[in-house]
């Protein structure tokens, strides 16, 4: 698992896209907070002081979240999962929907997978974000 501090919010959601078990830690939570629940897991932070107390953590010195993953593309492991697998939102792992009854009336009823978080309780479907999404990452040498 990676561990994301709050500075890094839409960066979680591409690594989550990416296959990455990603732990999000929101603004409420302090350093202190990370340190004791870190254990061996990588931390990303953009605090240098907070990755001064860190072992295993690795310091994102970019604000833009695309360059970002130009950091990190030669320092994270293989993903755990596939891309497209894990919610963007919560990690969870996305479930494919049987049927096409009763979805919401957002859902596209063309797209030919609808995957469900049922943490999130959202539906996911491929369309241009998700063209988009690979074109950025082909852009920077990822491929998805």
């Amino acid at each position: 698992m990676i561990i994301v501090d709050s500075m890094l919010g839409k960066l979680a959601r591409y690594l989550r896209i990416m296959g990455y078990e990603v732990n999000y830690i929101t603004p409420d939570k302090d350093d202190d907070f990370i340190v004791r629940n870190s254990g061996n897991n990588i931390v990303l932070t953009r605090d240098r002081e907070l990755h001064s107390r860190l072992k295993n953590s690795i310091l994102i010195k970019s604000y833009e979240p695309v360059e970002q993953l130009v950091e990190l593309k030669d320092v994270l492991p293989k993903p755990d999962f596939n891309p497209w697998q894990l919610c963007p939102i919560c990690s969870y792992r996305l479930e494919k929907v049987a049927s096409r009854e009763n979805l919401p009336e957002y859902v596209s009823k063309f797209a030919e997978d609808i995957f469900y978080c049922p943490r999130c309780d959202k539906y996911y479907w491929q369309g241009s974000h998700t063209s988009n999404f690979k074109k950025m990452m082909e852009s920077i040498g990822l491929e998805i």
